[in-house]
């Protein structure tokens, strides 16, 4: 079974919360058992405080510890007592410090030989428990087995500003006390609880969050089932600012752009129905007309259907050029091209149309070379195309303006002629297929519509610009930009 992007995302939420929650149930735990430890010790160092105190006036009177070590002197003991008895006439709730215990009956009268003193303590000897440990200025043990001394908390006994020893007692390892450790299990069962209540309200709020993250996706999955099946007017209201909102506004232009392009290639394989139409009725009426009789056979005859072939030709050949131009499949052989001694060159062959509707020429680039790097073939066709746009369309008698100038980044050709010219509304789509502007620029004057479709489509192939604009002349101009390698 292959799970869905919400149930992918629902897991991976979850798995998140959940080892958030896991994470801070134990670091929450290891902080409480660390941190109540820390104050069990230090309650321990409070109640020892007062044995602190008498231990310094004690250490003053006779400036040493060796009455410690002397198992003959009952002071310590003596203090111990004392001690654990003030205290426990102060609170008698309080059980005495884990470091004391109340001494027994004997524990005064039992002695270690003379040769042990100095010796640690077996543990229950003088009324200290193994966890209490004394020791004087230098940290050298004067009271206490040195094998327990593993963890063990320090308290300085102060005298006159100087520390002159320490008295500590073995950190707890664990929670022993039953009220200590009933504390810490309500404590964990509260966090558990708390941790538990997190976890439900993080899985309602990842479930939530799942659906309406999901929800986009499904939109975008049913609208393109619906542009795969042809219906290329469905849409998606884009419902926030973040990346799902963007690729619904992507789909909706692509929805859009599929649209127009369905649209157009419609509208291209009409006009190519009828631009085909129009010379085949034409050849096909005459064919007719003069093998039933109604027309003889004569040059004349023979010359216009000369003249409607020619035109089928010159037709089928631009669509040919123009998709293969559409498909990149033109090839281009780049090499360093004079573009104005090439442009003479499709200037002269194209002399007898020119003289024939008395059209004057005028190429400002005098004798300078200008160069480019590109396809001398299709650059000719680009001239040519330029130049039998200008021929079909302008008056007799009129003029062509072609100027050349170049600089270390760019090549610049304007092309211009004169009337007639165009509407505003014409200018941008001059160079879409099969498109013809008013009716001073139509086909019985005219070539087939595509001869700037292909221009276009040779300039970008050079990495150039081109657009229209009305002529200063009275026709059409053409802006050609190319960029050159030092661009």
């Amino acid at each position: 079974m292959t799970l869905k992007i919400g149930h992918k995302l629902l897991i991976a939420i979850l798995a998140t919360n959940l080892l958030l929650a896991a994470g801070f149930y134990v670091l929450g735990d290891l902080s409480f058992s660390r941190s109540f430890r820390d104050y069990l010790d230090n309650t321990v160092a409070e109640r020892l405080a007062p044995l602190v105190t008498v231990l310094g006036e004690e250490y003053r009177r006779r400036g040493n510890w060796d009455w410690v070590r002397d198992r003959d002197d009952p002071t310590w003991p003596r203090l111990l007592h004392r001690q654990m008895r003030e205290g426990m006439m102060q609170n008698r709730d309080t059980d005495p410090p884990p470091g004391l215990r109340r001494p027994f009956r004997g524990d005064f009268e039992r002695r270690p030989p003379p040769g042990d003193i100095g010796r640690p303590s077996p543990p229950g000897m003088m009324g200290i428990n193994p966890r209490l440990f004394l020791a004087d200025s230098q940290n050298r043990l004067v009271l206490g087995d040195p094998a327990k001394q593993n963890d063990t908390y320090w308290i300085p006994i102060p005298v006159d500003g100087n520390t002159v020893g320490y008295i500590g007692f073995t950190r707890r390892a664990k929670i022993t006390d039953d009220l200590d450790r009933l504390f810490r299990d309500r404590l964990r069962a509260s966090l558990g609880w708390i941790v538990a209540g997190m976890t439900l309200v993080a899985s309602l709020a990842a479930l939530l969050l799942a659906r309406r993250m999901v929800r986009p996706i499904h939109e975008l999955r049913s609208a393109a089932r619906a542009l795969a099946s042809g219906d290329y007017s469905v849409s998606i209201t884009p419902r926030s600012g973040d990346e799902l909102g963007e690729l619904a506004q992507d789909f909706n232009a692509l929805a859009t752009t599929l649209e127009k392009n369905l649209k157009a290639r419609q509208q291209w394989v009409a006009d190519i129905s009828h631009e085909l139409r129009t010379p085949v009725a034409i050849l096909q009426g005459e064919i007719e007309a003069l093998r039933d009789g109604v027309r003889p056979w004569s040059p004349k005859a023979v010359e216009s259907l000369f003249q409607e072939t020619r035109r089928l030709a010159r037709l089928v050949g631009d669509l040919h050029e123009l998709s293969l131009s559409d498909l990149g499949a033109l090839s281009y052989q780049k090499q360093e091209v004079d573009l104005p001694a090439l442009l003479h060159e499709v200037i002269e062959q194209h002399r007898a149309a020119l003289d024939a509707k008395f059209l004057k020429v005028d190429v400002q680039a005098g004798q300078r070379t200008v160069m480019l790097h590109g396809d001398a073939e299709r650059l000719r066709q680009l001239f040519s195309n330029l130049l039998n746009n200008s021929i079909f369309y302008t008056d007799s008698g009129g003029r062509i303006a072609i100027d050349i100038t170049a600089d270390r980044y760019r090549v610049r050709l304007t092309w211009a002629d004169s009337a007639p010219g165009v509407r505003d509304a014409d200018l941008p789509r001059l160079f879409d297929r099969l498109f013809r502007a008013e009716a001073s620029r139509n086909r019985n004057s005219g070539g087939s519509g595509l001869g700037l479709a292909i221009v276009k489509n040779i300039v970008e192939a050079h990495h150039g610009t081109v657009r229209a604009r009305h002529s200063p002349l009275g026709g059409l101009a053409f802006d050609i930009e190319f960029r050159t390698a030092g661009a």
